[in-house]
Protein backbone atom coordinates (compact mmCIF):
# COMPACT_ATOMS: atom_id res chain seq x y z
CA UNK A 1 0.00 0.00 0.00
CA UNK A 2 2.81 2.86 1.01
CA UNK A 3 4.64 1.32 -2.14
CA UNK A 4 1.28 2.80 -4.12
CA UNK A 5 1.01 5.77 -2.90
CA UNK A 6 4.62 6.93 -3.08
CA UNK A 7 4.07 5.59 -6.91
CA UNK A 8 0.81 7.95 -7.15
CA UNK A 9 2.28 11.01 -5.78
CA UNK A 10 5.24 10.26 -8.01
CA UNK A 11 3.16 10.73 -10.87
CA UNK A 12 1.28 13.05 -9.92
CA UNK A 13 4.21 15.69 -9.33
CA UNK A 14 5.29 14.55 -12.91
CA UNK A 15 1.83 15.14 -14.10
CA UNK A 16 1.92 18.53 -12.51
CA UNK A 17 5.52 19.44 -13.58
CA UNK A 18 4.54 18.72 -17.44
CA UNK A 19 1.66 20.71 -17.04
CA UNK A 20 3.87 23.95 -15.31
CA UNK A 21 6.16 23.46 -18.50
CA UNK A 22 3.45 23.48 -21.18
CA UNK A 23 2.06 26.37 -19.96
CA UNK A 24 4.99 28.18 -19.60
CA UNK A 25 4.74 31.38 -20.73
CA UNK A 26 5.51 32.23 -24.58
CA UNK A 27 7.58 35.29 -25.95
CA UNK A 28 5.81 38.27 -27.08
CA UNK A 29 7.88 39.52 -29.40
CA UNK A 30 6.01 42.53 -30.36
CA UNK A 31 7.84 43.66 -26.93
CA UNK A 32 10.92 43.72 -28.40
CA UNK A 33 10.49 45.91 -31.23
CA UNK A 34 12.62 49.38 -31.15
CA UNK A 35 10.98 50.50 -34.08
CA UNK A 36 7.91 49.49 -36.70
CA UNK A 37 6.92 51.48 -39.35
CA UNK A 38 3.65 50.47 -39.90
CA UNK A 39 2.52 52.44 -42.95
CA UNK A 40 3.63 54.80 -45.67
CA UNK A 41 2.18 57.55 -48.04
CA UNK A 42 3.24 58.31 -51.14
CA UNK A 43 2.16 60.78 -54.07
CA UNK A 44 3.73 63.09 -57.00
CA UNK A 45 2.68 66.65 -58.42
CA UNK A 46 4.97 67.41 -61.44
CA UNK A 47 8.39 67.71 -60.25
CA UNK A 48 7.31 67.79 -56.35
CA UNK A 49 6.92 64.16 -54.55
CA UNK A 50 6.31 63.49 -51.24
CA UNK A 51 7.36 60.18 -49.08
CA UNK A 52 5.31 59.84 -45.55
CA UNK A 53 6.20 57.36 -42.92
CA UNK A 54 4.13 56.35 -39.74
CA UNK A 55 6.16 54.79 -37.44
CA UNK A 56 6.31 54.25 -33.53
CA UNK A 57 10.36 53.68 -32.35
CA UNK A 58 12.33 54.95 -29.43
CA UNK A 59 13.90 57.58 -28.29
CA UNK A 60 16.89 58.54 -28.38
CA UNK A 61 17.47 55.68 -31.12
CA UNK A 62 20.53 53.65 -30.81
CA UNK A 63 20.78 50.34 -31.58
CA UNK A 64 22.56 48.77 -28.91
CA UNK A 65 20.08 45.21 -28.66
CA UNK A 66 18.13 47.32 -25.66
CA UNK A 67 14.30 48.63 -26.35
CA UNK A 68 14.10 51.96 -24.94
CA UNK A 69 10.97 54.26 -24.50
CA UNK A 70 8.85 54.31 -27.74
CA UNK A 71 6.70 57.17 -29.12
CA UNK A 72 4.71 57.68 -32.35
CA UNK A 73 6.60 59.51 -35.51
CA UNK A 74 5.16 60.89 -38.28
CA UNK A 75 8.04 62.49 -40.61
CA UNK A 76 6.74 64.32 -44.33
CA UNK A 77 9.86 63.95 -46.77
CA UNK A 78 9.15 66.21 -49.97
CA UNK A 79 11.42 66.36 -52.72
CA UNK A 80 11.52 69.50 -54.82
CA UNK A 81 12.49 70.90 -58.14
CA UNK A 82 13.91 73.81 -56.04
CA UNK A 83 15.73 73.21 -53.06
CA UNK A 84 16.91 77.19 -52.58
CA UNK A 85 13.27 78.13 -51.07
CA UNK A 86 12.35 76.95 -47.85
CA UNK A 87 8.56 75.30 -47.83
CA UNK A 88 5.70 75.00 -45.12
CA UNK A 89 3.33 71.99 -45.14
CA UNK A 90 -0.38 72.19 -43.95
CA UNK A 91 -2.66 69.09 -43.81
CA UNK A 92 -4.87 67.17 -42.05
CA UNK A 93 -4.72 64.09 -40.27
CA UNK A 94 -6.90 62.16 -37.85
CA UNK A 95 -9.53 64.78 -37.24
CA UNK A 96 -6.87 67.63 -36.60
CA UNK A 97 -5.31 70.00 -38.47
CA UNK A 98 -1.24 70.47 -38.80
CA UNK A 99 0.64 73.14 -40.51
CA UNK A 100 4.75 73.50 -39.95
CA UNK A 101 7.95 74.95 -41.70
CA UNK A 102 10.27 72.08 -43.01
CA UNK A 103 14.26 71.61 -43.08
CA UNK A 104 16.54 71.30 -45.39
CA UNK A 105 18.36 68.00 -45.42
CA UNK A 106 21.37 69.11 -47.44
CA UNK A 107 22.54 65.43 -47.64
CA UNK A 108 19.89 63.96 -49.13
CA UNK A 109 18.40 66.96 -50.74
CA UNK A 110 14.68 66.80 -49.60
CA UNK A 111 12.78 68.83 -47.09
CA UNK A 112 11.60 67.46 -43.84
CA UNK A 113 9.25 67.22 -40.94
CA UNK A 114 8.55 65.19 -38.32
CA UNK A 115 5.90 65.15 -35.42
CA UNK A 116 5.22 62.73 -32.52
CA UNK A 117 1.88 61.73 -34.19
CA UNK A 118 -0.09 58.05 -34.25
CA UNK A 119 -0.38 56.78 -37.67
CA UNK A 120 -3.99 57.87 -39.18
CA UNK A 121 -6.81 55.90 -40.46
CA UNK A 122 -7.14 57.42 -43.65
CA UNK A 123 -6.19 55.70 -46.77
CA UNK A 124 -5.19 59.24 -48.09
CA UNK A 125 -4.31 62.24 -47.14
CA UNK A 126 -3.71 66.04 -49.34
CA UNK A 127 -0.61 68.05 -48.55
CA UNK A 128 -0.26 71.20 -48.88
CA UNK A 129 3.02 73.05 -49.91
CA UNK A 130 3.51 76.86 -49.75
CA UNK A 131 6.70 78.56 -49.55
CA UNK A 132 6.55 81.58 -46.81
CA UNK A 133 8.80 84.16 -48.25
CA UNK A 134 7.02 84.11 -51.71
CA UNK A 135 3.12 84.16 -51.00
CA UNK A 136 2.54 85.15 -54.21
CA UNK A 137 4.07 81.54 -55.79
CA UNK A 138 1.34 79.23 -56.02
CA UNK A 139 0.71 76.63 -53.82
CA UNK A 140 1.40 73.14 -54.25
CA UNK A 141 -1.11 70.54 -53.34
CA UNK A 142 -0.32 66.65 -53.34
CA UNK A 143 -2.31 64.01 -52.15
CA UNK A 144 -0.23 61.14 -51.04
CA UNK A 145 -1.91 57.74 -51.07
CA UNK A 146 -1.21 54.66 -48.51
CA UNK A 147 0.38 51.62 -49.75
CA UNK A 148 -1.16 49.44 -46.76
CA UNK A 149 -3.88 47.09 -47.77
CA UNK A 150 -5.62 44.75 -45.63
CA UNK A 151 -3.54 42.00 -47.30
CA UNK A 152 -0.47 43.27 -45.14
CA UNK A 153 0.26 41.42 -42.40
CA UNK A 154 0.13 42.68 -38.76
CA UNK A 155 2.95 42.93 -36.74
CA UNK A 156 2.08 40.03 -34.25
CA UNK A 157 1.49 37.50 -37.47
CA UNK A 158 4.62 38.73 -38.76
CA UNK A 159 6.46 37.97 -36.12
CA UNK A 160 5.31 34.85 -35.36
CA UNK A 161 6.39 33.59 -39.29
CA UNK A 162 9.30 35.25 -39.03
CA UNK A 163 10.47 33.58 -35.21
CA UNK A 164 9.55 30.10 -36.63
CA UNK A 165 11.61 30.08 -39.92
CA UNK A 166 14.65 31.12 -37.81
CA UNK A 167 14.03 29.16 -34.50
CA UNK A 168 17.69 28.38 -34.64
CA UNK A 169 18.89 32.26 -34.30
CA UNK A 170 15.91 33.46 -31.65
CA UNK A 171 16.42 30.68 -29.42
CA UNK A 172 20.22 31.76 -29.34
CA UNK A 173 19.43 35.10 -28.04
CA UNK A 174 17.04 34.07 -25.69
CA UNK A 175 18.18 33.37 -21.91
CA UNK A 176 15.24 32.47 -18.94
CA UNK A 177 12.58 33.17 -21.05
CA UNK A 178 13.63 36.80 -22.03
CA UNK A 179 14.63 38.02 -25.60
CA UNK A 180 18.59 39.59 -25.63
CA UNK A 181 18.29 41.45 -28.59
CA UNK A 182 15.77 44.46 -30.36
CA UNK A 183 13.53 44.23 -33.47
CA UNK A 184 13.26 46.60 -36.52
CA UNK A 185 10.66 46.35 -38.18
CA UNK A 186 9.89 48.19 -41.31
CA UNK A 187 7.42 48.29 -43.94
CA UNK A 188 8.32 48.83 -47.37
CA UNK A 189 6.96 49.20 -51.01
CA UNK A 190 8.46 48.90 -54.87
CA UNK A 191 7.02 48.02 -57.97
CA UNK A 192 3.56 48.06 -56.71
CA UNK A 193 4.79 45.74 -53.94
CA UNK A 194 4.85 45.42 -50.52
CA UNK A 195 7.64 44.44 -48.19
CA UNK A 196 9.19 44.40 -44.52
CA UNK A 197 12.40 44.56 -43.70
CA UNK A 198 13.07 42.95 -40.41
CA UNK A 199 16.57 43.40 -38.74
CA UNK A 200 17.35 41.66 -35.18
CA UNK A 201 20.02 43.51 -33.11
CA UNK A 202 22.03 41.72 -30.67
CA UNK A 203 23.49 43.50 -27.43
CA UNK A 204 27.20 43.54 -29.31
CA UNK A 205 25.43 45.21 -31.76
CA UNK A 206 25.84 42.84 -34.41
CA UNK A 207 22.31 42.92 -36.62
CA UNK A 208 20.75 40.05 -38.75
CA UNK A 209 18.33 41.45 -41.59
CA UNK A 210 15.93 40.03 -43.41
CA UNK A 211 13.69 41.06 -46.08
CA UNK A 212 10.01 39.20 -45.87
CA UNK A 213 7.06 39.54 -48.24
CA UNK A 214 4.81 41.64 -46.35
CA UNK A 215 1.74 39.27 -47.52
CA UNK A 216 2.91 35.94 -46.27
CA UNK A 217 6.12 36.73 -43.94
CA UNK A 218 7.81 34.66 -45.93
CA UNK A 219 11.99 35.57 -46.08
CA UNK A 220 13.09 36.33 -49.33
CA UNK A 221 16.62 37.86 -48.33
CA UNK A 222 19.04 37.73 -45.98
CA UNK A 223 22.25 39.77 -44.51
CA UNK A 224 24.51 39.34 -42.06
CA UNK A 225 26.18 42.62 -40.61
CA UNK A 226 28.67 42.18 -37.67
CA UNK A 227 31.12 44.91 -35.89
Amino acid sequence: MRKFLILTAGIVLLAASLFVCGCSKKIDYTEYVSEYRSDVFCGTNGEYSVFVSCSRREYPYVADGNVADIGDMFEVVLSAPDNTKTYSVNFTAGGKEYSAELSFDSVRLVHRWSQSIAAPEEREITFTFTVPDEPDEQAVQITASSIRDDSVLPLPELLKQISEAQKDRFADLTVDNVFCGEIYVRLLYEAEDCYYYVGITDRSGNTYAMLADADTGEIIATKQNKI
